[in-house]
Parts: C-alpha cells; structure tokens; sequence
C-alpha cells in the first residue's frame, strides 16, 4: 500500500538521511547534528557566531545547542569563550583541529546530499526545494490543533 501520511514519509525520509550520513560520519566520530553545527560555524569568522545564533538557525533549545557544543568541545572541535561586555553570551571558534578538515567535511556534505537526492531529476529536485520551503514557512500558531 502507497503511504500517504506526508508528515509520516518526511520523517521516514530524514530517519533513513540521518542513518546513511552518521555512517559516513563515523570515520570522523561526529554526529550528523554536530556536522550540521561545524559546517554552519565554517561560514562565520572566528568569533562571529554566538551560541544563540546557533539556537535560532537550528531552532534548538538552550539545553540542546549546549550538549552538542559541549561534546564538540571535548573532541576538540569547537571552542566557546564568553563575549567581555556579557558574559552570559558565548562566541564560538573552531579549532585549528577542525578548519583543518572542513574541506573533507564540505566534501563528504555534497556527497551525501546527491546520494538523498540521486533519483530526481533537477526539475522535480527544486519543486521539492519549494515545496518544503512552503510548508517550513507555516507559522507556529498556524500550527495550532
């Protein structure tokens, strides 16, 4: 029987990206979220980005962004400092350790992105695109029940 429940295939879709790109991932010890979170840092120079900024592009909570920065921080990945004028404000650096291996990482990024992708055509790829970016555009009280 052909699935029908939209919400239940984009889950299904993201669970089968998830596993397929922490198996690619492995060989780095990172988790597709703290690659997420170390391809994002790459597009700011050292100290531009606070940890808030990361909360808000990934719409994470506190809690969540600070487990992950802090287990990037343990495997030298990430560093955090406090901003001198708040010091409740965290800014983030990568470390030499992970701008060293960025490219592979932005590498391995394209590469995972065609094997999800492999079977449509560029037509059908930017509907998608568009049509995702549609429903992500729903607002949360439009989302009330």
């Amino acid at each position: 029987m052909r699935e029908k429940n939209t919400v239940y295939l984009l889950k299904r879709a993201d669970l089968a990206f998830e596993k397929i790109a922490n198996r690619m991932l492995s060989p780095y010890k990172i988790t597709h979220t703290q690659f997420k979170f170390l391809r994002y840092l790459s597009k700011f120079p050292d100290g531009q980005l606070r940890q808030h900024d990361v909360e808000l592009y990934f719409d994470m909570t506190n809690p969540t962004v600070t487990r992950v920065l802090q287990n990037l921080e343990k495997d030298g990945w990430v560093y955090r400092q406090s901003d001198t004028k708040d010091r409740r404000s965290k800014h983030l650096y990568l470390t030499d350790f992970a701008k060293e291996r960025i490219p592979e990482l932005a590498e391995l990024g394209v590469a995972l992105e065609q094997q999800l992708t492999q079977r449509l055509n560029n037509e059908e790829l930017d509907l998608l695109q568009d049509l995702l970016r549609k429903m992500l555009s729903i607002s949360i009280d439009e989302g009330k029940v």
